[in-house]
């Protein structure tokens, strides 16, 4: 009589198994559990790409800080306006700037009519332009140097090794600055390295190139 009891118990107890089983699977339990280890691996693995998210953050964070610009810092002379009724200095330079071998154009009535010189013939920036030739006319009421740094400062644009505007020097392309008088071209002899400090000169032809490297 034990023997039969104990049998019956374990055929009640398999067939109760059974039916735990059957009803877990109609329920979709074992799905979510799957489901569930999926999303676990998931979240510590890279992306797609081959790249962590740490990885793309920090890469964020570098191109945010790449396109900071030296207009955000502009040199005191860029907020200085001019009176004319006596001037120490009025030359001119000739400003031609190529982005990937295609001219820029120089706006023309850049540092006239702005928020800080209200553009009267006795308010102007000490760099200013009339027209969209590139033609710079540099103007101070005491004597001294200025830089071409001052003009993009007053023009509102990014301006110096790294880069112009919003391009910047990276692993495909470079910043290249030539200066030479308005009968000559520009050439290796004539290539300068200054870039916003470069001190203007009265006469010059300053060519500013962002351009592929070389092979």
């Amino acid at each position: 009589m034990n023997r039969e009891t104990a049998f019956w118990s374990t055929v009640t107890a398999l067939a109760l198994a059974a039916l735990l089983i059957l009803y877990a699977q109609d329920s979709g339990l074992f799905e979510r559990e799957a489901n569930e280890t999926d999303s676990t691996d998931g979240d510590t693995s890279p992306d797609t790409s081959g790249n962590s998210t740490e990885g793309n953050d920090t890469q964020e964070a570098n191109s945010t800080e790449s396109q900071s610009s030296t207009a955000d810092s502009p040199d005191p002379l860029a907020l200085e306006c001019l009176d004319h009724s006596g001037l120490a200095r009025h030359d001119h330079v000739s400003l031609k700037i190529f982005i990937d071998g295609n001219p820029y154009t120089v706006e023309s009535a850049i540092g006239i009519q702005t928020d800080i010189c209200n553009g009267n013939e006795n308010n102007m920036h000490t760099v200013h332009t009339h027209d969209d030739t590139g033609r710079l006319h540099v103007e101070l009421n005491e004597p001294g140097n200025i830089s071409l740094g001052v003009f993009f400062d007053i023009w509102g644009h990014h301006f110096n090794e790294t880069g112009i505007f919003d391009y910047r020097v990276n692993a495909t392309h470079e910043m290249v600055m030539h200066v030479h008088p308005s009968n000559e071209n520009a050439s290796e002899e004539n290539r300068v390295t200054s870039f916003d400090d470069y001190l203007l000169q009265n006469g010059e032809v300053i060519e500013v190139h962002y351009r592929a490297k070389a092979n």
